[in-house]
C-alpha cells in the first residue's frame, strides 16, 4: 500500500477515510477513519477524532483517539482528548490531557 502525505502547507477540512497509511505534516480539521497507520508528524496539527489500527502522534492533536492495536505519544507532542486502545505508550516529554481506556474490545471495521 502507498502512503498518503498531507504536506506542511496544506489544510484539509472534512472526513478522511481509507486504507492507506497517512502522514500529516499540515493541518486536518474534521475526522479521520483509516484501517492503517496514522502519523501526526512534529509539525502536524489535527483537530479531529481519529480512528485507525495504529496511531503515532509527534505533533498536536485535539480530539478523541481510538486504535485497534496501539497509540503512541512521542516526546514533544501535545494531545488533548480521550485515548482508547489495548496498548498505549506515552513517552517522557509528551503532553497529554484526557482519559485513557485500555480495557476495551475495539470492533474491527
Amino acid at each position: 500500500m502507498a502512503e498518503c502525505i498531507i504536506g506542511s502547507g496544506s489544510v484539509v477540512s472534512g472526513r478522511i477515510t481509507g486504507d492507506e497509511e497517512i502522514s500529516i505534516l499540515g493541518q486536518v480539521i474534521g475526522s479521520i477513519v483509516l484501517s492503517n497507520h496514522v502519523v501526526v508528524e512534529a509539525q502536524g496539527s489535527v483537530i479531529a477524532d481519529v480512528e485507525s489500527t495504529e496511531i503515532t502522534i509527534r505533533g498536536t492533536l485535539k480530539g478523541n483517539v481510538i486504535a485497534r492495536n496501539s497509540i503512541t505519544l512521542v516526546a514533544g507532542c501535545a494531545v488533548t482528548g480521550n485515548l482508547r486502545a489495548p496498548r498505549i505508550v506515552i513517552e517522557e516529554g509528551a503532553r497529554f490531557k484526557g482519559n485513557i481506556d485500555m480495557e476495551v474490545d475495539i470492533p474491527s471495521n
